[in-house]
């Protein structure tokens, strides 16, 4: 059933509960045991296309280091904001869209925080003695958050998105977290030249 909310999401058609339910030749109260409703319906829609972008831009990445994971979450943050189901479906339904997104406890939000924190495990970040006793999943959860702000910000603050900037930001949260001199790095957040 995710399946075929997922082949309606992208071909932009609307993905009405009654008519996936019909479709699936169960009843809408079925449907409704199963799935807390449409924001959970099209969360999972949406979460099986960023779940493809991710594993497209981790397969290039044959090692796990914070550079493969900046370089990953820079792919992904453009690539989630150029696929044209999401931005059709955040400009025909935007409130929605934003809690089908940036909701607290949404599917999207959850898996997005859950794949930073595996990468912030993979690269030992931020240290067990903590950076001001920041833990991982405080981290993961404001990496997600600060991405939503720049790639969003057309809907949310009326700017053009900024997936660039989300991954500089992020950048010098790593480098915060891990201890390292942000001043060594360039622009890029890679180290500078001696």
């Amino acid at each position: 059933m995710i399946r075929r909310a997922a082949e309606w999401f992208r071909e932009g058609r609307r993905v009405d509960l009654g008519q996936l339910a019909k479709a699936s030749g169960i009843g809408r109260a079925t449907l409704y045991r199963w799935f807390e409703g449409r924001e959970q319906v099209v969360g999972e829609a949406v979460w099986l296309g960023i779940a493809q972008a991710i594993e497209r831009v981790e397969s290039t990445e044959p090692v796990r280091d914070r550079a493969a994971f900046l370089r990953s979450f820079g792919r992904l943050a453009h690539e989630v904001r150029a696929y044209p189901p999401l931005t059709g479906f955040a400009a025909e339904e935007p409130e929605f869209a934003m809690r089908v997104l940036q909701a607290p406890g949404s599917v999207v939000q959850e898996r997005l925080i859950a794949w930073v924190a595996a990468w912030l495990t993979d690269l030992a970040i931020p240290q067990p003695d903590g950076a001001r006793d920041v833990t991982r999943a405080d981290l993961a959860y404001a990496i997600v958050r600060l991405a939503e702000s720049f790639l969003w910000s057309d809907m949310i603050i009326g700017t053009p998105p900024q997936p660039d900037t989300a991954t500089a930001l992020v950048a010098l949260l790593l480098d915060g977290a891990s201890g390292r001199d942000a001043s060594s790095r360039g622009p890029s957040g890679r180290e500078a030249a001696d």
